[in-house]
């Protein structure tokens, strides 16, 4: 039972770090679980919202996004930071999940200008990880 209990709890951490609002498992009729978080809103993340497309707007000519290949936890600091200047198919890091690390390669070369996610941080497939200003070839 503590393996089903551990297994509840990174469902629980896993929710609160995406902002998901209800997970629901069923096991049989005697085991039903039912998670709600109810949404937050917070006033920096509506700053930062109304602050992000005028950046993106100056630097869309020359920046790419290398973007997540999979779910889990995102790993990269021994790989990379920002200032980094990569090449294409460098290794970013790795991606965590259920005991498999999974590569992140570099699809573009250039300098990284952000990494959006803190090390060790949740993602979703397709997820903005970094932000490159690509180099002119």
């Amino acid at each position: 039972m503590k393996k089903e209990e551990f297994a509840i709890e990174d469902l629980i951490s896993i929710l609160s770090e995406c902002g998901l609002t209800e997970i629901s498992y069923e096991e049989n009729e005697n085991l039903k679980i039912k998670i709600k978080k109810s949404p937050e809103r917070k006033v920096v993340i509506q700053k930062e919202a109304v602050q992000q497309p005028k950046e993106i707007v100056k630097k869309e000519e020359n920046t790419k996004n290398i973007l997540s290949t999979g779910i889990g936890k995102y790993f990269y600091q021994s790989s990379v930071k920002i200032g980094d200047k990569i090449k294409v198919g460098q290794d970013l890091g790795y991606i965590y999940v259920m005991g498999l690390k999974t590569p992140l390669k570099a699809t573009v070369a250039g300098e990284v200008l952000d990494i959006t996610v803190k090390d060790g941080g949740v993602v979703d497939y397709g997820k903005v990880l970094l932000k490159v200003k690509t180099t002119a070839r």
